[in-house]
């Protein structure tokens, strides 16, 4: 036994399923094709720049923003991007060294007190220093 089906879709934008059973006694068709745009959904605030993405605010059901996308950085990636510049400054609790880090300035500070193993109790990478002050903690090794 042969079956002769000649189905033809035309559509950029249609997706066609032809099932036939092996003896060609049953037949099954699906054409899925795509609606227009509906209107915006519940929670979706209106907005949003180029790389920002939809961020829960907290546990209520659409309940969203849109923020900058959280970059997560380890120490390592800091570290390993610095070029540091020679200037050092030393304070009352340790070393800050000047870095140039991605086209901007950071400073890493050095504990100049060290834990039970012989290691700096604070090695830090910060945004900021005023030549006694840091602040604006990037990361620390921990």
């Amino acid at each position: 036994m042969s079956c002769n089906n000649n189905i033809k879709v035309s559509s950029n934008s249609c997706k066609t399923e032809l099932k036939v059973s092996s003896d060609c006694s049953n037949a099954n068709l699906t054409v899925a094709c795509g609606g227009a745009q509906g209107p915006a959904g519940v929670g979706v605030p209106e907005g949003g720049a180029a790389g920002q993405v939809l961020a829960k605010i907290d546990g209520t059901n659409y309940n969203t923003e849109w923020r900058d996308e959280e970059v997560s950085l380890s120490w390592i990636d800091v570290a390993g991007d610095v070029e540091y510049t020679g200037v050092e400054t030393t304070i009352a609790s340790g070393e800050v060294s000047e870095c140039d880090y991605k086209g901007g300035t950071i400073y890493r500070f050095i504990n100049s007190t060290n834990n039970v193993n012989g290691y700096s109790i604070e090695d830090s990478f910060y945004n900021d220093f005023d030549g006694t002050n840091l602040s604006n903690l990037i990361i620390t090794r921990g």
